[in-house]
């Protein structure tokens, strides 16, 4: 009975795309969980570290993880029996990925949608289903590659596998093509995709979906759909990682003797709380009212700046108590400012 292999990138826990500092970190922990002298009483855990082991072995190679992305597993097996990173059987190499931009607002990039896309994508020829000569021909065995798909470089010592350039890796020489597709296999399509934005995508953030790409050449496994997201801007809220920033005007008297007062949030209305004596420009900051967390969960927090608003009207009774609270409050915020660049304040005229 045959066991399913696991994907390296989920046996290490890391992403597709993560860095080989990222890669060799997990391994790391993961070695040290799993190793057989720590668990001397577990069997599994014999077989789990080298598993882990061989994962990191192919992922930290830059040659043997490129051959892993486009082929999996197959990349290094022929006719059942493990080989060296580099092998490859294969006739036919994976689609490569599609990247498709999409603009959102900022509030649907805040709690996520549900969207459908039309892609022109690459998808097997209509004419030949794919096979790339007419219907009723039979291509040759490549002499080049033998039909593998794969000659070996020889790099000074090294010997290298890569691509048949004479068949592109299909192990097959067309003598009659589809003129369709010219004996490509493929030809460009239309197709709408379904997607699922998750809450808390950024400007340059990438949701991928797996298998939506473009079609790989003969039978290959197709690419994956990339989308990209930018955020439009937004009149009120700026957006920094997971904070959101926002300027909030307040009135001279809410600035003088504090306030509670009501300030826009992604989830609903928020309350700030002022205390007396707020200074115009002065940031306030209300935790979990920010974005959500698009890696972990959670949100981030929003940064409130208050600005002080002067009444550009003024009444004669507004300005007689204003006279009055002069009066009654003769500090002058300036009055070290000379000093402290060094200059004397000139004297009143």
């Amino acid at each position: 009975m045959t066991t399913a292999r696991r994907d390296y990138y989920e046996l290490l826990g890391v992403r597709v795309d993560a860095s080989p500092r990222d890669i060799r970190l997990a391994y790391q922990r993961l070695a040290r969980q799993c190793s057989p002298d720590l668990n001397p009483w577990d069997a599994q855990s014999r077989v789990i570290f080298e598993e882990i082991h061989e994962a990191y072995r192919v992922l930290s190679d830059i040659s043997a993880r490129s051959l892993y992305d486009r082929l999996g597993h197959s990349a290094f097996t022929r006719t059942g029996q493990e080989q060296k990173p580099g092998f490859s059987r294969s006739r036919a190499v994976k689609g490569e990925d599609l990247q498709y931009p999409i603009e959102l607002s900022l509030e649907d990039s805040l709690r996520g949608l549900m969207a459908s896309f039309e892609v022109h994508r690459l998808g097997p020829c209509s004419a030949c289903g794919g096979a790339g000569v007419p219907a009723g021909a039979s291509p040759d065995v490549c002499s080049e590659c033998g039909g593998s798909g794969e000659v070996w470089l020889v790099r000074g010592s090294t010997r290298i596998p890569s691509l048949c350039s004479v068949c592109k890796g299909s192990g097959q020489i067309a003598h009659v093509v589809c003129e369709e597709c010219r004996g490509r296999g493929l030809g460009p399509v239309r197709a709408t995709v379904a997607v699922t934005i998750p809450p808390g995508v950024d400007t340059g953030s990438e949701v991928r979906v797996k298998g939506e790409g473009h079609a790989g050449g003969f039978g290959a496994p197709p690419g994956d759909l990339v989308i990209i997201t930018r955020i439009r801007p937004h009149p009120v809220f700026s957006r920094k990682g997971d904070n959101l920033h926002c300027e909030v005007p307040i009135t001279v008297t809410e600035a003088v003797l504090g306030a509670r007062v009501e300030v826009p949030a992604p989830n609903g209305v928020a309350f700030l709380i002022l205390p007396p004596g707020t200074q115009s420009g002065q940031v306030f900051r209300l935790r979990g009212k920010g974005s959500s967390r698009l890696h972990g969960e959670g949100r981030g927090d929003l940064y409130v700046m208050v600005r002080v608003v002067t009444p550009k009207e003024v009444t004669p009774r507004t300005e007689e108590l204003f006279r009055e609270l002069e009066r009654l409050m003769p500090d002058n915020p300036r009055a070290t400012l000379f000093a402290q660049v060094g200059m004397t304040k000139p004297k009143a005229s």
